[in-house]
């Protein structure tokens, strides 16, 4: 009927939407290629390990001024290890 209908075109915008969003998210990430195909939780942990390396990287230099951002660190950083 037409609420089914209606229910499954919601869904495939919000699908679609939510792949964007990933997307935009994967491109914002550094040292992952372009054409990088990453699942969604591979791009969370990238992402979220990105974040923590911008929050020490801000610290570190509240701490220690004028020594730039220093380098990366953390495990998984350029791409989760699958186990």
């Amino acid at each position: 009927g037409r609420p089914a209908a209606a229910n499954a075109a919601r869904e495939r915008s919000r699908v679609q939407t939510l792949r964007h969003a990933f997307l935009e998210l994967q491109k914002t990430l550094p040292s992952v290629p372009p054409d990088t195909k990453l699942s969604k939780l591979d791009v969370l942990l990238l992402a979220t390990t990105y974040i923590a390396h911008l929050t020490r990287s801000l610290q570190d230099e509240e701490e220690s001024p004028g020594e730039g951002l220093g380098t990366l660190r953390g495990d998984g950083y350029l791409h989760p290890v699958k186990v």
